[in-house]
C-alpha cells in the first residue's frame, strides 16, 4: 500500500516543481514574446542603461498637415444628469501618477460625501492613451500576467511585456494601472465601469466637451487713427 502513495507523492512533487520552474522562467522579460524587435537578452541591471519606447517614432500617430492647429486643456470637468465627468489628456503623463489621480476620482475621495463602502465617485474619460510615458527601459522590462480560467492551469499565466501589450491594445496599459490602484473588493468592477480609456485624442461621448480644442485666433490689433502710413497713402 505504500508504493501507490509514494508514487502519487512523487508525481505531485514533479508537477509542483515543474510549475515552479515554469513560473520562474517566465518572470524574465527577455524570454517573453514582446514584438518583432525582440530576440535580445534584456538585463535591467546592466552597466549601460537605455531608454525604450513602445513604437518607433515613424510608427507613432501624426497630425495631418492640413488640419487646424489644436491645443490641449489637460483636464476638464462636465456635469450632466448622470453626474460629474472628468476628461483627462494622457499625452506625456506618467502612467502611475495618472492612474493614481484617476482612481481617486473613481472612488470619490475628492467629494465631501465620500463613503468607502459605496459607489459615489465620478466618471473618468482618458484620451491619448497611446502617448503615455514610462521612464527608462520600463517598456522592455515591465511584464503583465494574465491568468487563464483558473490559477491552477498547468500552462501558468500568460505573460506579456508592456511593449507587446501596447501593440495589442494601447488603452489597457492605463486600465490595468487604474485597476491595480483600486481596492480589491466587490466594488472594483463598479468603479471600472465608470472608466473610459481611448488611444486617440477624440472621445465618442455625445454631449461631452473635448479636451483637445482648436486654437482660437487672437483679435487683430486695432490700428491707430493717425499713422505715418495713412498720411502717405492719402
Amino acid at each position: 500500500p505504500c508504493v501507490p502513495f509514494a508514487l502519487a507523492l512523487c508525481v505531485a512533487m514533479f508537477r509542483s516543481l515543474g510549475r515552479f520552474v515554469r513560473k520562474t522562467r517566465r518572470r524574465d522579460a527577455s524570454r517573453t514574446w514582446q514584438s518583432f524587435r525582440d530576440a535580445k537578452v534584456i538585463n535591467p541591471f546592466s552597466e549601460y542603461q537605455w531608454t525604450s519606447q513602445p513604437y518607433p517614432s515613424y510608427n507613432m500617430p501624426r497630425v495631418a498637415r492640413d488640419v487646424r492647429p489644436h491645443r490641449t486643456l489637460k483636464a476638464i470637468s462636465h456635469c450632466d444628469e448622470k453626474g460629474w465627468w472628468h476628461i483627462l489628456d494622457a499625452q506625456g503623463r506618467d502612467v502611475g501618477k495618472l492612474a493614481a489621480f484617476a482612481s481617486r476620482l473613481l472612488q470619490g475621495k475628492h467629494r465631501c460625501d465620500y463613503a468607502p463602502d459605496r459607489v459615489k465617485g465620478d466618471s473618468v474619460i482618458i484620451v491619448n492613451a497611446i502617448h503615455v510615458f514610462f521612464p527608462g527601459h520600463t517598456w522592455d522590462t515591465k511584464i503583465y500576467r494574465f491568468w487563464r480560467n483558473r490559477r491552477t492551469d498547468p500552462r501558468g499565466a500568460k505573460v506579456l511585456t508592456a511593449t507587446r501589450l501596447m501593440m495589442l491594445n494601447p488603452s489597457i496599459i492605463i486600465s490595468q494601472a487604474v485597476k491595480g490602484m483600486l481596492p480589491n473588493n466587490l466594488l472594483r468592477n463598479n468603479f471600472l465601469r465608470r472608466l473610459y480609456c481611448y488611444p486617440g485624442a477624440i472621445h465618442p461621448h455625445w454631449g461631452m466637451p473635448q479636451v483637445i480644442v482648436p486654437v482660437e485666433k487672437r483679435p487683430e490689433m486695432i490700428p491707430d487713427a493717425f499713422t505715418f502710413e495713412a498720411e502717405v497713402r492719402q
